[in-house]
């Protein structure tokens, strides 16, 4: 009797123990499903400036931060977003005479093209003037040919930077000279060069490395200018940067050096913005950024599902598998007819895609949103058994699970045949006797 007790006991302390690490199998597995995508972010290069963005113009997404939403003073890059209201609001061939308060900037020790009281150049003039030679009194006199006075021009330029969305700038003046209250951030400066890169006119502009304004009704010799940016040049072997395209430099003591560029390679554009820099690190952090955010990082544009129409991109690391990304809806997704999804992947924003349903039975619009699409997102609001049931379960973890299964029936067939053959030797025993 003892015997058949200790070998019951035994057997449930050898199944139970196998039973306590198939669960915690199963729950490790589970844990590292959630928390580990297929590929994990790349790491990124070390920079030296204060600040900086690296996003994709694309998809929005935000490859790189560092201190990126922290305000910082702009300096010159200011002027991408006078140049960007230029030419939304005057034509080309418009004429711009200069007055009194814009002629007393032009003196030195500010970037200027030297103008005299009433002068007189082209809008085309002026737009070079701003965005190659960063011409202080070029931006001061369009400021007040459109909107009256520069301090109704900063206040069209703080409503166009809200409706792009930045959330920390306020701007007191179109040229980035030293204001307390004149300050941006670098993910809001990248945010304006995106809506800016968008405009023909200022891609034509930016385009010209070198440009001559002729001569004017004040000046007999013509003046020629040239784009500060180096990068640009994208032929010289020390600073140019294959696909760099657009940009604006900017330098003050309060606000060092700061730099905001776009570039394009196979079909990808980014935006790099650096801020608070010293010496050359405003290039070569620029130039790290970009070779990180085009080596590392790929778009895949979003496909439809049974249910829904999806119309987006979004930029994920290469070699990533779609799958691991997650998304979020607007609370009030279901009663919407279409709204904005934003995906994420390891934590980071990766874009967004505008959803709208398909005509559907009722049975199939009553479905919960948590549901796994034909590219296999999940959202990450469903709960650990709903994600259970879309198939979050890894395949190693089924196979675990069969294995302990076949290994607690193994043990269970091996104390059975132990037990026969203890009963056949006890018969045997008393069968001599």
């Amino acid at each position: 009797m003892y015997r058949k007790s200790h070998a019951v006991r035994t057997f449930l302390c050898l199944l139970l123990t196998f039973v306590f690490m198939t669960v915690f199998s199963a729950q490790s597995l589970l844990a590292a499903s959630d928390q580990k995508p297929s590929v994990a972010w790349p790491e990124a290069p070390a920079i030296n400036s204060g600040a900086a963005c690296l996003m994709d113009a694309d998809t929005n997404a935000i490859l790189f931060g560092a201190n990126m939403d922290e305000q910082r003073y702009p300096a010159s890059i200011t002027k991408v977003m006078t140049a960007l209201l230029v030419a939304e609001n005057k034509q080309p061939a418009d004429q711009v005479t200069f007055g009194e308060q814009a002629v007393s900037e032009s003196i030195p020790g500010n970037a200027r093209i030297n103008v005299q009281l009433g002068e007189t150049i082209s809008v085309e003039d002026a737009l070079h003037a701003i965005l190659l030679a960063s011409a202080n009194e070029v931006c001061t006199q369009l400021a007040i040919d459109i909107a009256g006075s520069v301090e109704a021009f900063a206040d069209m330029m703080n409503e166009r930077a809200a409706a792009l969305g930045c959330t920390n700038t306020h701007f007191t003046n179109p040229n980035g000279l030293p204001d307390p209250n004149h300050y941006t951030t670098a993910h809001d400066m990248a945010l304006i060069m995106q809506e800016a890169i968008k405009n023909e006119t200022f891609l034509r502009v930016e385009s010209d490395l070198s440009y001559t304004i002729p001569p004017t009704n004040m000046t007999a010799s013509p003046r020629p200018l040239q784009n500060h940016h180096v990068m640009l040049f994208q032929e010289d072997p020390t600073y140019g940067y294959q696909g760099a395209f657009a940009g604006k430099t900017g330098y003050t003591d309060e606000a060092h050096n700061t730099l905001v560029t776009a570039a394009k390679r196979n079909n990808v554009t980014l935006i790099c913005v650096v801020l608070t820099c010293d010496n050359l690190d405003y290039i070569t952090d620029t130039r790290s950024l970009f070779d990180y955010g085009f080596q590392h990082f790929t778009h895949h544009t979003l496909k439809d599902t049974k249910k829904e129409s999806l119309s987006g991109t979004i930029s994920l690391p290469k070699d990533a598998k779609l799958k691991s990304a997650t998304y979020t809806d607007p609370d009030d997704a279901a009663e919407l007819e279409s709204f904005t999804r934003q995906y994420f992947y390891d934590g980071h924003p990766i874009g967004t895609a505008e959803v709208s349903s398909k005509k559907a039975s009722s049975s199939d619009s009553s479905s919960s949103s948590s549901e796994t699409s034909p590219t296999g997102i999940v959202t990450p609001e469903a709960n650990r058994d709903d994600a259970s049931s879309t198939g979050s379960l890894s395949s190693p973890l089924y196979i675990l699970l069969g294995l302990n299964a076949a290994a607690i029936l193994v043990l269970i067939f091996a104390v059975i045949q132990r037990s026969r053959k203890k009963r056949k030797r006890r018969r045997r025993k008393n069968h001599r006797k």
